[in-house]
C-alpha cells in the first residue's frame, strides 16, 4: 500500500469539500464492489495427459495426449488443491478469479481513500 498523501486543508471549508469527494470516490468503490459476480481464488491451467490404455498412442507420442484438460489450483489451510473441473464450467471459474483480483483491488483502493478520510478528519480536528 502506497503512502497516504494528506492535502493541505487550511480551512475548515476545504477540509469538509476533501471529505464529501472521498465519501463519494468510497461509495463509487462499493457499487464496484456490488457489481462483482462469483469470486474464486486460484488459478488454472491446462495439462495434456496419457490414458490408462496401454496401447494407446499417447503412450508412445507425447504430442499426441489427450486433453486438454483444465486444473484449477488453490490454496486450503496452507496446502495446495488442485481439481480438475469440467469444461462447462472453465468459463465461470476463469471469470470469478478475475473477480477476485478485482476484489482485492478495489479493497486496496478502499483501504487508501479511508486512510486519506481520517487524515482529513485528524487534521480538521487539530483547527
Amino acid at each position: 500500500m502506497k503512502p497516504v498523501k494528506s492535502p493541505s486543508l487550511s480551512n475548515p471549508q476545504a477540509a469538509e469539500a476533501e471529505l464529501r469527494r472521498l465519501q463519494r470516490r468510497y461509495e463509487g468503490l462499493k457499487a464496484r464492489l456490488a457489481r462483482l459476480g462469483y469470486v474464486c481464488q486460484g488459478t488454472l491451467s491446462e495439462r495434456y495427459l496419457p490414458c490408462g490404455k496401454p496401447n494407446c498412442v499417447c503412450h508412445q507420442d507425447p504430442s499426441k495426449r489427450h486433453g486438454p484438460y483444465t486444473y484449477w489450483t488453490r490454496k486450503v489451510d496452507g496446502r495446495t488443491q488442485t481439481r480438475m473441473i469440467p469444461a462447462s464450467v472453465v468459463s465461470l471459474y476463469r471469470k470469478g478469479i478475475q473477480n477476485h483480483q478485482r476484489l482485492k483491488t478495489i479493497l486496496t483502493e478502499m483501504q487508501e481513500v479511508s486512510l486519506q478520510a481520517f487524515e482529513a478528519v485528524k487534521n480538521r480536528s487539530k483547527r
